[in-house]
């Protein structure tokens, strides 16, 4: 009995060099792929969208820093919209507003 011999498959050392030159392409392109899945995507200067013309008032707890269970004119002074309608909801003219008097604020512009 004859030992068989290797024989030579054409196709196959064809598929075998296509692989080892296409190696390098393949790696770069991986690469750069990665490179791109890495970078974070940009910011932009633009504020997302927003459907009120300005923001919604601000809890009355937060306005009311001393916690004495009123906004006073200085309280009121880091909202200026609130800042410009204190006099028309300040009804008792106290010069302080009270929960029920700040539930009438409604900022101008945010359809309420």
């Amino acid at each position: 009995m004859k030992n068989p011999t290797p024989r030579f498959h054409f196709p196959l050392a064809l598929l075998v060099a296509a692989m080892a030159a296409s190696t390098p392409a393949v790696a770069q392109d991986r690469e750069a792929q990665e490179q791109r899945q890495e970078t974070p995507p940009r910011q932009t200067d633009t504020p997302p969208a927003n459907d009120a013309a300005t923001p919604a008032p601000r809890p009355f707890e937060e306005l009311d820093a001393n916690g004495d269970g009123s906004v006073s004119k200085d309280e009121a002074a880091v909202d200026p919209a609130l800042t410009q309608a204190f006099g028309t909801l300040d009804q008792d003219a106290d010069g302080k507003l009270a929960p029920a008097e700040y539930a009438a604020y409604k900022p101008a512009g945010n359809g309420r």
